[in-house]
């Protein structure tokens, strides 16, 4: 039995259910613990680090709703931010001290080991890399929330109405936001210049670091928006490519620069290399569930590349009814036979236009090519 368990590994779906399962829990145990509010024996610091961890917990389930949305799409940081905000579930339960909160405790630890069996599964980069001025606008944010947070606590005693640690952090997002609630007062001229500080520099840190660190990720969506509208001659709105080798990837390339593409491959080495432009699946193209992902119901035109092209070409009949292009070798006993509208030997492509390079000119290779290549399924 011990054998048995030690072979076992759990598949990545089990784990986004158990995340996305934590997650209500702790959503639900907040909630409800909030909204029941019994009277602590003890009071003083337990009682503020309990009613801290009833509100605190909601977030942290509201938390892991997005990292499992991550997870579902294979993201490496979306794995790792899960069990960190797993292990963060469990401990809330812990810091609560209510029999409501014994679910989540073990719902929690089980999670934890799950996500210790399923780490390989999930491998596929976010691509998010931050220049110097991002960076340090993204530090600037949180340099500014510290600085009003414990500003704030430290100065407690020359506010009205600011007492714990969460005070002063709901004094500082509605003070730097210029939400200003007024709920909370400065008595002291000391507090006032600490507010009209905070007051300065939070706005100005925070437009200055949102056009930093969206303003690129805007501008490319602007620009790959653009090429697709000024390619609309084009009769094909999106192409899914499902495999990927060092021939489609040279395909994929070319075809980016006119419409939508869509590459679904395991490989994430090879997914990493390709243009932005380029939406990428990282999953086996014949997994139901990672065609799913890619929403291939709403592609034009399927290009299957690999040795798995039959059982691709099966899943993607019973997906969708866009146009089948495979790319492989007809003549190959080990490749069956792809029910697809076309079919491209790459290697009769390069065989036909050395050929006809060689002995009738760049224009004969290229027709003998095309001939040669297309086979109609």
């Amino acid at each position: 039995m011990l054998e048995r368990f030690a072979r076992f590994r759990p598949g990545g779906n089990l784990a986004v259910r158990i995340v996305f399962a934590v997650a209500l829990v702790s959503i639900v145990t907040g909630i409800v613990a909030m909204l029941t509010d019994p009277e602590l024996a003890a009071g003083g610091l337990l009682a503020d680090l309990q009613a801290t961890a009833e509100f605190t917990g909601t977030v942290v389930g509201f938390a892991l709703l997005v990292a499992a949305w991550g997870m579902r799409r294979g993201y490496r940081v979306a794995y790792l931010a899960a069990a960190t905000l797993v292990f963060l579930a469990a401990a809330h339960g812990v810091a609560q001290s209510r029999l409501l909160s014994v679910p989540l405790i073990v719902l929690s630890l089980g999670g934890l080991a799950i996500l210790a069996l399923t780490s390989e599964r999930f491998t596929r980069s976010s691509r998010l890399e931050l220049s110097e001025t991002q960076f340090g606008a993204l530090v600037a944010i949180i340099g500014v929330c510290c600085y009003g947070t414990a500003g704030a606590y430290v100065l407690r005693g020359d506010f009205d109405e600011l007492d714990t640690a969460v005070d002063a952090v709901y004094f500082t997002l509605v003070t730097a936001s210029t939400v200003g609630y007024g709920d909370i007062h400065p008595r002291t001229e000391t507090a006032r210049l600490f507010a009209i500080s905070l007051v300065v520099l939070g706005p100005t840190t925070v437009a200055v670091a949102a056009g930093s660190l969206f303003g690129p990720a805007i501008e490319t969506r602007l620009t790959r928006a653009g090429r697709r509208v000024t390619n609309h001659h084009d009769e094909t709105n999106r192409v899914a490519v499902l495999g990927l080798d060092e021939t489609t990837a040279a395909v994929v390339e070319r075809v980016a620069d006119r419409t939508a593409v869509t590459v679904v491959a395991s490989d994430d080495r090879r997914l990493r290399a390709l243009p932005d432009a380029v939406d990428v699946v990282v999953g086996e193209p014949t997994s139901a569930e990672t065609l799913e992902r890619a929403a291939l119901e709403t592609a034009d035109v399927v290009v299957l590349a690999g040795s798995e092209g039959a059982d691709t070409a099966a899943a993607v009949r019973a997906a969708t009814d866009a146009r089948l292009v495979a790319v492989l070798d007809p003549d190959n006993e080990s490749e069956p036979r792809v029910d697809a509208e076309v079919v491209i030997d790459p290697r009769a492509v390069v065989a036909d236009a050395v050929t006809e390079a060689a002995f009738g000119g760049p224009d004969a290779a290229a027709q003998s090519s095309a001939s040669a290549a297309f086979h109609s399924g």
